[in-house]
């Protein structure tokens, strides 16, 4: 807990081990799988080349900008950060531990957060390009998942995921939802919100996909990167990553929501849970008025089936998440409802604010907010009271083995 407030982190993130592919990959498809290597020969993190393609741009682009000496100083020049330089040392415990689940743990206590939902790092670029091979993807996709299973069985009851799926191909990645869910206990799924081999979020090719996540009771959780292949903020931007990450991040998932708000997803699927996730949510009341502003003009011919306003299917089926010190918080809070709202750390991205993302939002949130917030990756995920009970019951077992 955090300040006597319950919290669920919607998005926190794991450092997938260097040796993932070699140990989980298929063999079938090692060969087209190659990572980095030490001067001992063994995998270290670093760029992953997937069918000789990278799987992001940034190992290519913008050499010269790079950093080749630490700063001299390391006060940040970031207004809103706390902890954002590699060089604070607030990740020398995770860094330590190589990032294992006990680090995670750590860092979960560090936050107060009682249950964390885990996203991928290096795997959020592992499909993000057009034209892969659909067998490739799953491959890749199940690689992952059995490593994340494993990954949380550390502490389960408080260390939850959600599964990677092969978007290459909409009926592979049914199956794998399915299989993920039914057999290894994923919480939902995480997709990036953009087109994918000529198909985005309002097209019918997806309905199998949005149908199943509601008949299984999961989450859609829609979390961007930089850098991807796919992504036409690299064609408007090039190699200046600084525009590239205010974009990717804000103008995708305004994208996706637009999609899928005048789609009708959210009306044919009205039980579908959808997280909007590390892209700040000041856009969100923006993007629901001008979605409202030519509702009337346009709905009767172009939109007949929506029954219910972009607002009310969003405050319906929708989070969009916080990372604690936005300044305008409270006020999208009174705009779209703070149980609307959801709070991920990005623990242990050099963007996150850890471990101060619980308390800056505390300090500029009233407190009645702030819970809300910290509880919205509870709804958001479907958690209720049973889960909160085995989360503390776990924490306490773990207290001993932490101290260690």
């Amino acid at each position: 807990m955090k300040d006597g407030l319950r919290f669920v982190d919607c998005d926190m993130h794991v450092m997938e081990p260097p040796d993932l592919f070699d140990r989980y990959l298929d063999p079938a498809f090692r060969s087209r799988v190659v990572c980095a290597v030490g001067v001992d020969g063994k995998p270290v993190r670093g760029m992953v080349v997937i069918d000789d393609q990278p799987t992001t741009i940034d190992h290519e682009l913008q050499q010269h900008r790079k950093r080749t000496l630490p700063p001299p100083s390391l006060q940040t020049t970031q207004p809103l950060s706390g902890s954002r330089m590699a060089d604070s040392g607030q990740l020398d415990f995770a860094v330590e531990r190589d990032y294992d689940p006990e680090a995670q743990v750590m860092g979960m206590a560090l936050e107060g957060i009682d249950i964390a939902v885990l996203y991928p790092t290096a795997g959020l670029s592992y499909l993000a390009r057009d034209g892969m091979d659909p067998r490739l993807s799953l491959a890749i996709c199940q690689a992952y998942n059995h490593w994340i299973h494993e990954f949380t069985r550390y502490s389960p009851e408080r260390m939850k995921w959600v599964a990677m799926l092969p978007l290459h191909d909409v009926n592979l990645a049914c199956a794998e939802l399915v299989r993920c869910v039914t057999e290894l206990g994923a919480v939902g799924s995480f997709v990036r919100p953009n087109r994918i081999n000529g198909h985005f979020w309002h097209s019918n090719y997806w309905n199998s996909l949005f149908a199943l996540h509601e008949e299984l009771g999961v989450t859609m959780g829609f979390h961007e990167g930089t850098g991807a292949p796919y992504s036409h903020m690299n064609v408007l931007y090039g190699e200046n990553r600084f525009y590239r990450h205010v974009a990717s991040h804000w103008i995708e998932m305004q994208q996706a929501l637009i999609a899928m708000l005048i789609a009708g997803v959210f009306e044919f699927y009205p039980k579908l849970r959808v997280g909007y996730l590390e892209a700040q949510n000041s856009w969100v009341p923006g993007i629901l008025t001008r979605i409202e502003w030519d509702y009337p003009q346009y709905r009767d011919s172009h939109a007949p089936y929506l029954s219910l306003t972009p607002k009310e299917y969003f405050q319906r089926n929708c989070w969009a998440a916080v990372e604690g010190s936005e300044p305008e918080i409270e006020a999208i809070a009174g705009l779209i409802g703070a149980h609307r709202m959801c709070i991920s750390t990005d623990y242990p991205h050099f963007d996150s604010n850890f471990p101060n993302v619980s308390a800056n939002l505390l300090s500029n949130a009233r407190r009645e907010t702030a819970a809300q917030i910290l509880m919205g990756g509870a709804h958001l995920y479907g958690f209720d009271e049973q889960h909160f009970v085995r989360a503390a019951r776990a924490a306490e077992a773990l207290q001993p083995a932490a101290a260690d």
